[in-house]
């Protein structure tokens, strides 16, 4: 690839016999016989093109293009020092390195903050870099080649990448205390119909996100969402906010239904479940990194539900 770029070893010995003045000289620092030095200057100029030294009674002096390899030289040999260490660093096991991994807004505040942890205690040298975004996005950085492995919630996956599904997440139906579904919660069973959810304004994920095409994947035509929020903090803090239904994560609100200032309305006809699902590029090994953070996710979900609900 590089017809004129002698090898290592002779472009050291040509900066030998720069900085020493003679074969001889050059000879006795490296160690080797004056026929083995000269040998390798002759050899490195032929490939070069280029006259190196002048020879004469008082030792070996650079011409002016020598001068101009030797320069180089020094240039390419620090790049190739450079370059030894680097790769000696990374063929350690403890080498630092970095994992970035695209993560559905949902999966980014509910599970994943606890697989990176347990990544972290098992990896330290490794560096996690968190990319949030919608699942549309995540499948779109991924195919991209921005991140090796990515994280989303739904059931659509982006041509050309392949997924692992590990685990299942339910979201419900909540609304506040005070709202008039709030009778029809899990004790009376008596539910709202998913007629009923098609012609009501919800409180709705934007575009995109894999909680609203569960939704939409559920129930179909929908009325006008209420209102339309970009993550799932806000989506949470709009049903107190705005008093209208939502279908949202259960691990989501959990603290909530705890507390009574939001109350679970269950849907007497359909059911919303969602798959988590870790997306990689179509045929393509996963590096060790990568593949370590995967199996942490598929023991970390499970069956996702929120217990006693």
């Amino acid at each position: 690839m590089y017809p004129n770029v002698p090898p290592v070893d002779q472009l050291v010995t040509l900066i030998a016999v720069d900085e020493h003045r003679s074969i001889a000289s050059a000879a006795r620092a490296l160690g080797f016989s004056q026929q083995t030095v000269s040998a390798r200057v002759a050899s490195a100029e032929k490939t070069l093109g280029v006259k190196v030294f002048r020879r004469g009674i008082g030792g070996s002096e650079p011409t002016e293009r020598g001068r101009t390899v030797l320069d180089a030289a020094h240039s390419y040999l620090d790049a190739a020092g450079t370059f030894s260490r680097v790769v000696a660093g990374a063929a350690r096991p403890d080498a630092a390195r970095s994992l970035t991994v695209a993560v559905s807004n949902t999966v980014a505040e509910l599970y994943f903050p606890s697989w990176a942890a347990r990544f972290h205690r098992q990896n330290p040298q490794v560096r996690v870099l968190l990319h949030p975004c919608n699942s549309a996005a995540v499948g779109d950085a991924v195919a991209d080649g921005e991140c090796p492995l990515g994280f989303v919630e739904g059931t659509t996956v982006s041509h050309g990448l392949d997924s692992a599904v590990v685990g299942v997440d339910d979201l419900v139906l909540v609304v506040p205390a005070s709202h008039p579904w709030a009778h029809r919660d899990a004790r009376t069973g008596v539910g709202v119909t998913a007629a009923e959810l098609r012609r009501t304004p919800l409180i709705m994920r934007e575009r995109g996100s894999g909680s609203r095409d569960v939704v939409e994947g559920v129930l179909g035509t929908v009325a006008e969402p209420a209102g339309v929020f970009g993550s799932l903090s806000a989506q949470r803090a709009a049903v107190t906010g705005m008093g209208e239904p939502t279908v949202i994560a259960a691990r989501a609100v959990s603290r909530e239904l705890r507390t009574g200032e939001l109350v679970r309305v269950p849907v007497r006809d359909v059911t919303f479940r969602r798959l988590i699902r870790a997306v990689f590029p179509r045929h393509g090994n996963l590096d060790r990194d990568a593949a370590a953070l995967l199996d942490i996710a598929r023991e970390g979900v499970g069956g996702a539900t929120v217990p006693g609900l």
